[in-house]
């Protein structure tokens, strides 16, 4: 496209084009108008319509999570920019790249209260990476470049664009930026050299590995570097596909619960090495592993952001780097120590296998959850999509379900719940040849299951299972272990899940017996379109370590009973 008298409009698509932006999601508002005609005339770009701003934001994220780019939302001013801001949030949390176009009042009247005005720069200047309000068409293609950038580097994240709608209106002729992701940051060798002495100094290593090693390359290097160094590997909080799960080596999950049995254990261990992973209070249980401000074991962190290094842990070795080179350098280093390592391995693998092994029980009041777990987790594909939503349930698909590293999981990080219907939705665009499932609670499926419409508009397939309990479980974990008995606020009272799937036409099934788990599952699997399975899932078996009467008669603290 020429940028003779190209409008604020056109600039923007160019840009996010010459990016390698290929999908933008959106709701869509009349302070974008001209954007999204821009858009009919890209046909390298597809503009998905969406149902929420919320539902869109978190598309875009899953979108960002799968391809390793850059992710876009496209929302209109005032109730469409709060709509979405849970996803920005996400996008931060998570530590995810994605633009945030937000249609902004035209000119004349900034300032003044207009209709639906709201300062964006201040108002996500906390939450998003960068923030900034284009006020002149020609500066549309800079600004949209240095998003991409922005959004790239360091820890990755949200940027928030705002612009007039009659910016995108007014012609230009400034030329079209490049956009360019930020690079992969490699190692200093000295570093690396560091690296390997301290590793084949040690006895009881472990790697916690998170979301800087979910890019395909990335996973290779760390099998390769576990397995000829002869270090265990665990994944931080919804990064599970980063290691195959059934390995010697694998840990396991360090997410919201982790067994007291294998928190003992990794204390045990004389070097941690946080590798693609900011080491936050959830992966760190509550800073406690490693131990903040000092750590009870010396401490290897390997992040691609220098202000993140060192602001909680005290560490031995800083390594500013991704985390796909500085294994590629192991490469280059002879492996020693390895046989000191093996009753080590041994030790952590027997500690797994003893927790990971479970029985579902017969319950009252619905369906052990663990049931499900089992059997989804013998019939996923290969590369199987798998979208979490915030809840307990997922405690059973972390603990139970051996996930490989050819699949993805696309969970919330920050623990958000509404992220799992529309991440399926994302994925199943993304990869319409690759099984998609998505399990959210009831509470989680209401806050964003509409995208459903959007699933049946744009041929999307999801496998949507809903854990259905009645409750807003989480925080009725809370309530009866601090409160026991003085339940309030967290009973729901919910539609036929399976009968709101079909008037949208999708297929819908129930699950209210155990008997009925596996021929159910395999059903919703082997259909062509998307489905929703309702499973009434018991309530008194609130997650895979816990039981609401335990709960109640022992008290227990709220860092060990819930999971999100």
């Amino acid at each position: 496209m020429s940028t003779l008298f190209m409008t604020g409009a056109q600039a923007l698509v160019e840009t996010l084009r010459t990016a390698g932006v290929d999908r933008v999601f959106c709701v869509p508002g009349e302070s974008f108008i001209a954007a999204l005609d821009a858009f009919y005339d890209e046909p390298a770009i597809d503009l998905v319509c969406c149902r929420h701003e919320g539902g869109a934001g978190l598309m875009a994220v899953a979108d960002a999570r799968l391809t390793g780019k850059v992710g876009a939302c496209l929302v209109s001013r005032g109730p469409g920019a709060a709509n979405a801001t849970l996803a920005v949030h996400v996008a931060q949390q998570d530590a995810v790249p994605v633009i945030f176009i937000i249609g902004q009042v035209e000119r004349l009247n900034l300032g003044r209260g207009a209709f639906q005005e709201v300062d964006y720069v201040k108002t996500y200047s906390d939450l998003a990476k960068w923030t900034v309000e284009i006020r002149d068409p020609s500066r549309v293609s800079e600004f949209v470049a240095r998003a991409v950038h922005e959004a790239t580097a360091s820890t990755p994240g949200p940027v928030v664009i705002s612009v007039p709608e009659d910016v995108f209106a007014e012609r230009t002729q400034a030329p079209i930026a490049a956009a360019r992701p930020a690079r992969a940051m490699a190692p200093a060798q000295v570093d690396v050299q560091a690296l390997a002495e301290m590793v084949a100094r040690s006895e009881r290593p472990i790697v916690l590995a998170g979301g800087d090693c979910e890019p395909r390359a990335a996973r290779s290097e760390l099998l390769a570097f576990s397995e000829s160094w002869s270090v265990p590997v665990a994944a931080t909080n919804k990064h599970q596909c980063v290691f195959p799960n059934d390995h010697d080596h694998w840990i396991g999950h360090i997410g919201f619960i982790v067994p007291p049995a294998l928190a003992k254990v990794l204390t045990e261990a004389d070097l941690i090495i946080g590798l693609g992973t900011r080491l936050g209070d959830i992966s760190t249980q509550r800073y406690r592993f490693p131990l903040a401000p000092t750590p009870a074991q010396p401490l290897i962190h390997i992040y691609p952001d220098a202000g993140v290094i060192g602001r909680n842990h005290r560490t031995e070795l800083p390594i500013v780097a991704n985390a796909q080179p500085v294994l590629a350098a192991m490469r280059a280093q002879s492996p020693r120590g390895q046989s000191r390592r093996l009753a080590w391995i041994e030790r952590l693998r027997g500690v797994r296998d003893q927790l990971s092994s479970y029985t579902p029980a017969d319950m009252d009041d619905g369906v052990d959850f663990g049931r499900v777990a089992l059997e989804l987790g013998r019939r996923l594909a290969d590369d199987a999509i798998v979208t979490l939503d915030a809840g307990n349930f997922v405690s059973w698909i972390h603990a139970h379900v051996r996930f490989r590293a050819t699949q993805d999981m696309v969970g919330a990080v920050g623990g958000a719940m509404g992220l799992a219907v529309p991440a399926a939705v994302a994925a199943s665009l993304r990869h319409p040849d690759r099984q998609i499932v998505a399990l959210v609670g009831d509470g989680g499926f209401m806050m964003t299951g509409n995208e459903l419409a959007t699933a049946m508009a744009t041929g999307a397939t999801p496998k949507i299972l809903i854990a259905n309990n009645g409750s807003y479980g989480v925080i009725r974990a809370h309530q009866e272990a601090a409160y026991p008995g003085r339940v309030i606020a967290t009973n729901l009272s919910n539609p036929d899940f399976a009968a709101l799937a079909r008037s949208f036409g999708a297929t819908g099934l129930t699950i209210s017996t155990p008997g009925e788990v596996s021929a159910v599952i395999r059903e919703a699997l082997e259909q062509d379109g998307p489905v929703v399975v309702d499973i009434k899932t018991s309530l008194e078996r609130i997650n895979a370590f816990r039981r609401l009467a335990e709960l109640r008669s022992k008290g227990t603290t709220r860092q060990s009973m819930v999971v999100s």
